[in-house]
């Protein structure tokens, strides 16, 4: 029985710029070097590496999966207060793609990253 998602890797051009994206706009917890980092996201991790195939190691991508990658959707980030989350980043700096969205009972606001990965905070309601 699979208990909880763990962790999140994502592929970055350049894993600085991405760990300081996370840290200074989304003020989550990001540290790491040049090939790789990590995002603490509660009690999950987000894992960000600068690499198509790390050989010798958990396989990360198939030489098929190069050819024609299918890619990640995006992500969501669960906050208490969309409205208030939502003014915090655009005043970090975050660029919104509309103001935020009512479906059903989830409300949501989406941005990207600086590879171009949809990023969304969504509230449930």
């Amino acid at each position: 029985m699979l208990k909880r998602l763990d962790n999140v890797g994502i592929a970055v051009r350049d894993v600085p710029r991405a760990l300081a994206f996370y840290r200074e706009k989304l003020g989550l917890q990001a540290q790491g070097d040049e090939s790789g980092g990590s995002v603490q996201v509660g009690n999950a991790s987000l894992y960000v590496f600068k690499t198509a195939n790390r050989r010798g190691r958990i396989q990360q991508r198939t030489d098929d999966y190069l050819k024609d990658p299918p890619g990640l959707d995006h992500l969501a980030f669960e906050v208490a207060d969309l409205d208030a989350e939502y003014r915090a980043l655009q005043k970090r700096g975050v660029k919104f793609l509309s103001k935020p969205v009512t479906m059903g009972r989830l409300r949501y606001a989406g941005f990207h990253d600086p590879d171009g990965n949809m990023l969304y905070i969504i509230q449930r309601v």
